[in-house]
């Protein structure tokens, strides 16, 4: 393979995973889990516990 074609390969295989995780929400979900809660997957939301517990 010629290096134009393997860069461009790369490339589209680096779009096709980034477009796969955000079709299936995974860019929510790892947004929801650095914030210290937990995805529910049923759902589709984010449970932070943090803000049921200050008070």
């Amino acid at each position: 393979m010629k290096r134009p074609t393997r860069k461009i390969l790369i490339v589209l295989v680096i779009a096709a995973l980034g477009l796969a995780g955000w079709h299936f929400g995974l860019d929510r979900a790892g947004d929801c889990l650095l914030q210290g809660g937990r995805w529910n997957w049923d759902g589709g939301f984010c449970r932070l516990d943090s803000l049921a517990h200050a008070g």
